[in-house]
């Protein structure tokens, strides 16, 4: 319930942070990342959110927000790995085929859902892709008019059971 001292557009904006707060917090413990969300985070995940249109730099931002020692892997050489998955090898790909990523962002849960996969299998920077990752699923996903209070884990849940049912 809202408090009589606060006007209907402070309380949104109270609200609309505490959900990027929760969102940014689920987001971390799928990967067993315990560090406190701080009002710095909150900020960079909102001005990620509102950025139009979403460009490589602008999400090179984010990414060293989230993992201040992340750079693109535009060169080549700079491979990683991820468990079983081993993405294409670094070099100027990389950044074509984020280009590609970025270019084509349908503000569709479906959209949102292919953007992701073909994003984490890209895997573009040193790290932070999992953050930022979800982050770009969040940025499509509010473009659709979704709103992020359900959280990450139990949209994609039953996005992946749809779209992994549909051709």
């Amino acid at each position: 319930m809202k408090p009589r001292a606060i006007t209907d557009a402070a309380y949104e904006r109270v609200h609309h942070r505490q959900r990027l707060r929760q969102y940014l917090i689920e987001s971390n413990r799928i990967e067993a990342i315990f560090s406190p969300v701080n009002e710095k985070n909150v900020d960079a995940f909102e001005d990620f959110l509102n950025a139009s249109p979403l460009t490589i730099e602008r999400l090179g931002k984010f990414v060293r927000q989230c993992q201040r020692s992340a750079v693109l892997r535009s060169s080549p050489g700079m491979d990683v790995r991820v468990g079983n998955h081993i993405p294409p090898g670094g070099g100027p790909e990389i950044v074509a085929e984020l280009r590609l990523i970025l270019g084509d962002l349908p503000a569709t849960p479906r959209g949102a859902y292919l953007t992701h996969s073909a994003y984490e299998t890209l895997h573009p920077f040193s790290d932070g892709n999992g953050r930022s990752g979800r982050a770009l699923w969040a940025w499509q996903m509010t473009r659709a008019g979704y709103d992020l209070s359900i959280g990450f884990l139990h949209k994609w849940y039953y996005q992946s059971l749809e779209f992994g049912r549909t051709p």
